[in-house]
Protein backbone atom coordinates (compact mmCIF):
# COMPACT_ATOMS: atom_id res chain seq x y z
CA UNK A 1 0.00 0.00 0.00
CA UNK A 2 1.11 3.26 -1.08
CA UNK A 3 0.60 6.61 1.24
CA UNK A 4 1.12 10.14 0.32
CA UNK A 5 3.03 12.06 2.68
CA UNK A 6 3.76 15.22 0.87
CA UNK A 7 2.05 18.57 1.51
CA UNK A 8 -1.82 17.60 1.88
CA UNK A 9 -3.68 19.83 -1.23
CA UNK A 10 -7.67 19.87 -0.01
CA UNK A 11 -9.86 18.58 -2.38
CA UNK A 12 -13.90 18.92 -3.60
CA UNK A 13 -13.34 15.36 -4.86
CA UNK A 14 -17.27 15.67 -6.63
CA UNK A 15 -16.43 18.90 -8.48
CA UNK A 16 -14.31 16.56 -10.15
CA UNK A 17 -16.08 14.10 -10.41
CA UNK A 18 -19.47 15.66 -11.63
CA UNK A 19 -18.15 18.47 -13.90
CA UNK A 20 -16.19 18.70 -17.15
CA UNK A 21 -12.51 19.93 -18.26
CA UNK A 22 -11.50 20.18 -14.75
CA UNK A 23 -7.76 21.46 -14.31
CA UNK A 24 -5.63 22.24 -11.06
CA UNK A 25 -2.78 24.53 -10.70
CA UNK A 26 -0.79 23.74 -7.47
CA UNK A 27 0.65 26.75 -6.05
CA UNK A 28 1.45 26.10 -2.11
CA UNK A 29 1.84 30.16 -1.95
CA UNK A 30 0.81 32.99 0.10
CA UNK A 31 -1.85 30.82 2.24
CA UNK A 32 -2.82 29.66 -1.43
CA UNK A 33 -3.31 25.78 -2.18
CA UNK A 34 -4.04 25.41 -5.99
CA UNK A 35 -6.53 27.36 -8.42
CA UNK A 36 -8.94 25.18 -10.58
CA UNK A 37 -11.37 25.66 -13.04
CA UNK A 38 -14.08 23.39 -14.79
CA UNK A 39 -17.55 23.78 -16.77
CA UNK A 40 -20.44 22.53 -15.98
CA UNK A 41 -23.44 21.74 -18.52
CA UNK A 42 -26.24 21.19 -17.03
CA UNK A 43 -27.51 22.77 -13.54
CA UNK A 44 -27.35 20.15 -10.64
CA UNK A 45 -26.60 19.20 -7.16
CA UNK A 46 -23.27 18.52 -6.37
CA UNK A 47 -21.66 17.14 -3.21
CA UNK A 48 -19.38 19.60 -0.86
CA UNK A 49 -17.41 18.05 1.60
CA UNK A 50 -15.80 19.32 4.93
CA UNK A 51 -12.54 20.86 4.06
CA UNK A 52 -11.71 23.65 6.34
CA UNK A 53 -10.81 25.99 3.80
CA UNK A 54 -12.35 29.24 1.92
CA UNK A 55 -12.77 29.43 -1.91
CA UNK A 56 -12.85 32.68 -3.98
CA UNK A 57 -15.12 31.59 -7.21
CA UNK A 58 -15.60 33.04 -9.97
CA UNK A 59 -18.55 32.00 -12.40
CA UNK A 60 -18.72 33.14 -15.86
CA UNK A 61 -21.92 32.92 -18.16
CA UNK A 62 -23.42 34.22 -20.78
CA UNK A 63 -25.28 37.39 -18.46
CA UNK A 64 -21.70 38.20 -17.25
CA UNK A 65 -20.07 36.82 -13.91
CA UNK A 66 -20.64 36.32 -10.33
CA UNK A 67 -18.10 35.85 -8.00
CA UNK A 68 -18.29 34.51 -4.16
CA UNK A 69 -16.35 33.74 -0.97
CA UNK A 70 -17.45 30.55 0.09
CA UNK A 71 -16.56 28.60 3.66
CA UNK A 72 -16.67 25.37 4.27
CA UNK A 73 -19.46 22.72 5.82
CA UNK A 74 -18.79 21.04 8.75
CA UNK A 75 -20.10 17.77 6.65
CA UNK A 76 -21.19 16.46 3.46
CA UNK A 77 -23.66 19.25 2.45
CA UNK A 78 -25.80 18.95 -1.37
CA UNK A 79 -25.40 22.24 -2.88
CA UNK A 80 -26.70 23.40 -6.42
CA UNK A 81 -24.48 24.14 -8.82
CA UNK A 82 -25.39 26.48 -12.23
CA UNK A 83 -25.10 24.99 -16.16
CA UNK A 84 -24.02 26.33 -18.88
CA UNK A 85 -21.13 27.93 -16.83
CA UNK A 86 -17.49 28.10 -16.72
CA UNK A 87 -16.00 28.43 -13.15
CA UNK A 88 -12.81 29.56 -11.62
CA UNK A 89 -11.85 28.91 -7.92
CA UNK A 90 -8.59 30.01 -5.62
CA UNK A 91 -8.76 27.35 -2.89
CA UNK A 92 -6.90 28.42 -0.15
CA UNK A 93 -5.03 26.40 2.34
CA UNK A 94 -7.13 24.76 5.67
CA UNK A 95 -8.03 26.91 8.28
CA UNK A 96 -6.21 30.08 6.11
CA UNK A 97 -8.07 33.48 5.95
CA UNK A 98 -7.92 35.35 2.70
CA UNK A 99 -6.44 38.88 3.26
CA UNK A 100 -8.71 41.42 2.29
CA UNK A 101 -12.40 40.32 3.66
CA UNK A 102 -14.63 41.83 6.51
CA UNK A 103 -15.81 38.42 7.59
CA UNK A 104 -13.96 35.81 9.91
CA UNK A 105 -13.88 32.14 8.88
CA UNK A 106 -16.52 31.82 11.19
CA UNK A 107 -18.69 33.81 9.40
CA UNK A 108 -18.16 31.73 6.27
CA UNK A 109 -19.18 28.25 8.15
CA UNK A 110 -21.55 26.53 5.51
CA UNK A 111 -22.04 30.20 3.85
CA UNK A 112 -21.66 31.82 0.65
CA UNK A 113 -21.21 36.04 0.04
CA UNK A 114 -20.89 37.95 -2.76
CA UNK A 115 -17.22 39.15 -3.32
CA UNK A 116 -18.00 42.14 -4.04
CA UNK A 117 -20.26 42.73 -0.32
CA UNK A 118 -17.19 41.69 1.54
CA UNK A 119 -13.68 42.43 -0.09
CA UNK A 120 -12.23 45.37 1.25
CA UNK A 121 -11.08 46.66 -2.53
CA UNK A 122 -10.69 49.80 -2.19
CA UNK A 123 -10.50 51.14 -5.92
CA UNK A 124 -12.90 48.02 -6.97
CA UNK A 125 -11.02 47.08 -9.58
CA UNK A 126 -10.58 43.64 -8.39
CA UNK A 127 -13.84 41.88 -9.12
CA UNK A 128 -14.42 43.64 -12.45
CA UNK A 129 -11.10 42.86 -13.93
CA UNK A 130 -11.23 39.19 -13.11
CA UNK A 131 -14.66 39.68 -15.14
CA UNK A 132 -12.22 40.31 -18.07
CA UNK A 133 -9.86 37.55 -18.03
CA UNK A 134 -10.83 34.69 -20.54
CA UNK A 135 -8.34 32.18 -19.81
CA UNK A 136 -6.95 29.89 -17.14
CA UNK A 137 -3.96 31.26 -16.78
CA UNK A 138 -4.89 34.82 -17.40
CA UNK A 139 -6.99 34.79 -14.95
CA UNK A 140 -4.72 32.84 -12.09
CA UNK A 141 -1.96 35.60 -13.10
CA UNK A 142 -4.28 38.82 -12.32
CA UNK A 143 -5.80 37.30 -9.29
CA UNK A 144 -2.49 36.98 -7.67
CA UNK A 145 -1.19 40.81 -8.67
CA UNK A 146 -4.34 42.07 -7.32
CA UNK A 147 -4.11 39.54 -3.73
CA UNK A 148 -0.59 40.68 -3.42
CA UNK A 149 -1.72 44.40 -3.04
CA UNK A 150 -4.51 43.01 -0.72
CA UNK A 151 -1.56 41.09 1.43
CA UNK A 152 0.93 44.51 1.23
CA UNK A 153 -2.30 46.39 3.08
CA UNK A 154 -3.06 43.81 5.41
CA UNK A 155 -1.75 44.11 9.32
CA UNK A 156 0.20 41.09 10.77
CA UNK A 157 -0.97 38.70 12.83
CA UNK A 158 -0.95 38.90 16.57
CA UNK A 159 -2.59 38.04 19.79
CA UNK A 160 -5.09 35.55 19.38
CA UNK A 161 -4.67 35.43 15.83
CA UNK A 162 -1.23 34.70 15.78
CA UNK A 163 -1.68 31.41 18.58
CA UNK A 164 -4.72 30.72 16.28
CA UNK A 165 -2.79 30.54 13.26
CA UNK A 166 0.17 28.60 14.77
CA UNK A 167 -2.32 25.67 16.12
CA UNK A 168 -3.48 25.44 12.78
CA UNK A 169 -0.45 25.19 11.16
CA UNK A 170 0.39 22.35 13.71
CA UNK A 171 -2.98 20.33 13.08
CA UNK A 172 -1.90 20.63 9.07
CA UNK A 173 1.37 19.79 9.47
CA UNK A 174 0.56 16.67 11.61
CA UNK A 175 -2.12 15.57 9.03
CA UNK A 176 -4.93 16.20 11.86
CA UNK A 177 -3.20 13.62 14.03
CA UNK A 178 -1.53 15.94 17.07
CA UNK A 179 -3.23 15.88 20.40
CA UNK A 180 -4.63 19.08 21.32
CA UNK A 181 -2.51 18.57 24.45
CA UNK A 182 0.51 18.55 22.48
CA UNK A 183 -0.29 21.92 20.60
CA UNK A 184 -1.26 23.74 24.01
CA UNK A 185 2.43 22.26 24.97
CA UNK A 186 3.90 23.70 21.78
CA UNK A 187 2.25 27.41 21.88
CA UNK A 188 2.38 27.68 25.86
CA UNK A 189 -1.37 28.34 26.23
CA UNK A 190 -4.13 26.01 27.82
CA UNK A 191 -6.21 23.72 25.77
CA UNK A 192 -9.27 25.91 27.30
CA UNK A 193 -7.52 28.76 26.23
CA UNK A 194 -7.16 27.50 22.65
CA UNK A 195 -10.60 25.69 22.27
CA UNK A 196 -11.75 29.23 23.33
CA UNK A 197 -10.57 31.42 20.46
CA UNK A 198 -10.97 28.40 17.93
CA UNK A 199 -14.26 28.63 18.58
CA UNK A 200 -14.52 32.48 18.68
CA UNK A 201 -12.69 32.63 15.40
CA UNK A 202 -13.15 29.03 13.42
CA UNK A 203 -17.32 28.41 14.43
CA UNK A 204 -15.94 24.65 15.68
CA UNK A 205 -12.96 23.47 17.85
CA UNK A 206 -9.55 22.31 17.24
CA UNK A 207 -10.71 18.40 17.82
CA UNK A 208 -13.08 18.95 14.54
CA UNK A 209 -10.05 21.29 12.65
CA UNK A 210 -7.80 18.07 12.94
CA UNK A 211 -10.52 15.62 12.24
CA UNK A 212 -11.21 17.24 8.88
CA UNK A 213 -7.54 17.42 8.05
CA UNK A 214 -7.45 13.57 8.83
CA UNK A 215 -10.23 13.21 6.73
CA UNK A 216 -9.05 15.32 3.65
CA UNK A 217 -6.08 13.16 4.04
CA UNK A 218 -8.34 9.87 3.76
CA UNK A 219 -9.62 11.33 0.62
CA UNK A 220 -6.09 12.16 -0.92
CA UNK A 221 -4.92 8.53 -0.45
CA UNK A 222 -8.23 6.97 -1.61
CA UNK A 223 -7.66 9.05 -5.39
CA UNK A 224 -4.12 8.30 -5.54
CA UNK A 225 -2.88 5.82 -3.21
CA UNK A 226 -2.82 1.76 -3.94
CA UNK A 227 -5.48 0.91 -1.16
CA UNK A 228 -5.14 -3.05 -0.10
CA UNK A 229 -7.85 -3.27 2.32
CA UNK A 230 -9.50 -0.37 4.86
CA UNK A 231 -8.21 -1.57 7.61
CA UNK A 232 -4.63 -1.17 6.72
CA UNK A 233 -5.91 2.26 5.52
CA UNK A 234 -7.59 3.16 8.84
CA UNK A 235 -4.09 2.50 10.54
CA UNK A 236 -1.95 4.49 7.68
CA UNK A 237 -3.95 7.13 8.05
CA UNK A 238 -3.76 7.18 12.11
CA UNK A 239 -7.51 6.29 12.53
CA UNK A 240 -7.96 4.17 16.05
CA UNK A 241 -9.95 1.45 14.29
CA UNK A 242 -11.58 0.56 11.23
CA UNK A 243 -14.98 1.37 12.44
CA UNK A 244 -13.79 4.64 13.44
CA UNK A 245 -12.65 4.95 9.69
CA UNK A 246 -15.67 4.50 8.64
CA UNK A 247 -17.63 6.10 10.74
CA UNK A 248 -15.72 9.53 10.07
CA UNK A 249 -15.57 8.72 6.72
CA UNK A 250 -19.41 8.73 6.20
CA UNK A 251 -20.13 11.86 8.41
CA UNK A 252 -18.27 14.27 6.12
CA UNK A 253 -18.59 12.46 2.73
CA UNK A 254 -21.82 11.09 2.82
CA UNK A 255 -20.90 7.30 1.68
CA UNK A 256 -18.62 4.89 3.66
CA UNK A 257 -14.85 4.47 1.83
CA UNK A 258 -15.48 1.46 0.49
CA UNK A 259 -18.18 3.05 -1.63
CA UNK A 260 -16.12 6.09 -2.53
CA UNK A 261 -13.58 4.36 -3.34
CA UNK A 262 -15.34 1.77 -5.90
CA UNK A 263 -16.78 5.35 -7.33
CA UNK A 264 -13.40 7.23 -7.92
CA UNK A 265 -11.95 3.38 -9.72
CA UNK A 266 -14.71 3.05 -11.71
CA UNK A 267 -14.86 6.42 -13.34
CA UNK A 268 -11.06 6.58 -13.01
CA UNK A 269 -10.73 9.79 -11.14
CA UNK A 270 -7.39 10.56 -11.49
CA UNK A 271 -7.63 10.74 -15.19
CA UNK A 272 -10.34 13.64 -14.95
CA UNK A 273 -7.61 16.11 -13.29
CA UNK A 274 -5.18 17.77 -15.79
CA UNK A 275 -2.70 19.68 -13.88
CA UNK A 276 -1.50 22.70 -15.29
CA UNK A 277 1.99 24.02 -14.55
Amino acid sequence: MEYKTDKLRPTQPFLVLETQDFKQEIYLNQGISHFYTFRLEKTKEITTVPDSCVDMLFEYGENGMNAYAIGSPIKALDVEWQGKKEYFGVRFMPGRMPVGLNVTLRDLVDCRFYLEDILLDNNGTFVSGMEKKKIFKDRINYFLEEYTKLEMRQEKPFGKMEILMAVKELAYNSGGLMRISEMADTVGYTERYINKIFIEQMGFSPKVFCKIIQFQRSLEFLNYGNVDNMTEAAVNLGYYDQPQFIRDFKTYCGMTPKRYLMLTKRIRYNSLVENVS
